[in-house]
C-alpha cells in the first residue's frame, strides 16, 4: 500500500523508479473495474438485470490489456521522436502510475450508468459528479504534463509537440475504446 501512496504524492518521482506493482495493479484494476465489475453490478442491480457474459468479460480484459499496451508505445514513439531516451519497457512500466483517476473515473462511471435512477433529475447530484469528473480530467491531464515532462525529459517545444500529437493519438484511442465497448478509456 506504501508504494500506491508514494505514486500518487509523488507521481514524477514513480514515473522514474517505474513501480511494477503500483503501475500494473492500477491498469489491471482499471481494466477489471470496466470489464467485471461494470457488468456483474450492472446484472444484479441493473433496471433490466441482463445475463453476465462471460465471453464478452474476457474480450473487453484483453482489448483493456491490448489498449494499454497500445497507449505505451504510442507514448514511446512519439517521446522518442521528440528526442527522449527512455525504452519502452519503461515506458510500459511507467504509464500505468497515472491510472489512479482512471480507476475512479471507472468506478463512478459503472455506479452512475447502474444507479442512474437515484441521479436522475438531481441537481445535487449532477452538480457533484460534474465536479468530480472534472476533477478527475484535471488529474489526469496533470498527470500526463507531469509524464511528458519530468519522465520522458522533454521540454520547451519538444513537450508541447509531443503534448499535441499525444493528444490526437489519445482521442483517437478513446474513441476505439468507446467502440470496442470500454465504458472508461483505457488510456
Amino acid at each position: 500500500m506504501r508504494p500506491f501512496i508514494e505514486a500518487l504524492n509523488h507521481p514524477a518521482e514513480a514515473f522514474q523508479k517505474g513501480e511494477n506493482t503500483v503501475s500494473w495493479g492500477l491498469v489491471i484494476s482499471t481494466i477489471l473495474i470496466n470489464s467485471v465489475f461494470e457488468p456483474v453490478l450492472r446484472h444484479f442491480f441493473g433496471v433490466n438485470a441482463p445475463d453476465i457474459d462471460i465471453l464478452n468479460m474476457m474480450k473487453i480484459t484483453v482489448f483493456g490489456i491490448i489498449s494499454y499496451v497500445a497507449i505505451s508505445i504510442a507514448f514511446w514513439i512519439v517521446c522518442t521522436i521528440f528526442g527522449s531516451k527512455k525504452s519502452l519497457s519503461t515506458h510500459i512500466r511507467a504509464w500505468g502510475i497515472s491510472f489512479a483517476p482512471t480507476a475512479i473515473c471507472s468506478v463512478v462511471v459503472a455506479v452512475t450508468e447502474v444507479f442512474f435512477f437515484v441521479f436522475w433529475n438531481s441537481t445535487f447530484w449532477g452538480m457533484l459528479l460534474n465536479i468530480v469528473f472534472v476533477g478527475i480530467l484535471i488529474w489526469k491531464a496533470i498527470l500526463y504534463f507531469v509524464y511528458l515532462r519530468e519522465f520522458a525529459g522533454l521540454k520547451g517545444w519538444r513537450c508541447l509537440g509531443a503534448c499535441v500529437v499525444m493528444g490526437g493519438i489519445i482521442l483517437m484511442m478513446a474513441a476505439l475504446d468507446g467502440y470496442i465497448g470500454l465504458k472508461t478509456p483505457i488510456i
